[in-house]
């Protein structure tokens, strides 16, 4: 039988310190949280009905299918108004192939990628140093380099770079606190991705945006 794959957008969130709390606050916690994904996704036009929603205990998982949404849907203004309704949350986003399942169900590694990324301490630490944050966005590192990269949403400097290091996983995600600049927090900035132009002519970001498909800054010609 061939595979047909399809193209996902994974938003998996999880609650900080959830293993504190007792049965009627756990309770509490995911009825809270599903109402509160549900209505931030409806605000920026995404049916809650046509995602796949997966219980993972401690929070959900969201599958946005590429003919529901693009990539970048899934960090602006998405996080930003998330944020405003969660506190010590984490949500890690990645995207990828997906093979369908029985009983509406998926596989594929991009699930197993995002949550290797949403379980890596690095998360977990970044709320700990930073209690004033609202959420902490985790994204892989191929999704910051072509997504976040093409400056269709969040500014790349903004993140910071992590270790992702969980089982047989070792590798570098990308870290974004809504409100709290790697700067202010003492912290070196990301580099911005550099993005090679059709043209030939490499664009390196610092957040001059130009009157084009493209954020960038410096250009210099090959």
């Amino acid at each position: 039988m061939r595979l047909e794959p399809k193209h996902h957008t994974i938003i998996a969130t999880d609650v900080a310190k959830s293993s504190g709390r007792n049965d009627a606050l756990m309770v509490r916690m995911r009825r809270d949280l599903r109402e509160i994904l549900s209505e931030t996704l409806e605000r920026q036009g995404l049916d809650p009905a046509r995602l796949t929603r997966v219980d993972d205990g401690d929070g959900y998982r969201y599958l946005v299918p590429a003919d529901v949404a693009p990539p970048h849907a899934a960090l602006d203004p998405f996080i930003g108004r998330l944020g405003i309704e969660l506190r010590m949350h984490r949500v890690a986003v990645h995207s990828g192939l997906l093979y369908a399942e029985p009983e509406g169900t998926y596989t594929g590694v991009p699930l197993k990628d995002c949550a290797r990324l949403l379980d890596a301490d690095a998360g977990r630490d970044l709320l700990a140093a930073h209690p004033e944050a609202d959420l902490v966005l985790l994204v892989t590192d191929p999704f910051y380099r072509e997504v976040v990269g093409s400056g269709a949403s969040l500014d790349p400097n903004a993140f910071r770079a992590i270790r992702v290091s969980v089982k047989e996983t070792d590798r570098t995600g990308w870290a974004y606190l809504p409100n709290v600049a790697p700067a202010a927090a003492g912290e070196p900035m990301s580099p911005a991705p550099t993005i090679e132009a059709p043209s030939g002519v490499s664009i390196v970001g610092d957040r001059n945006t130009f009157h084009g498909p493209i954020v960038g800054g410096d250009y210099r010609h090959g």
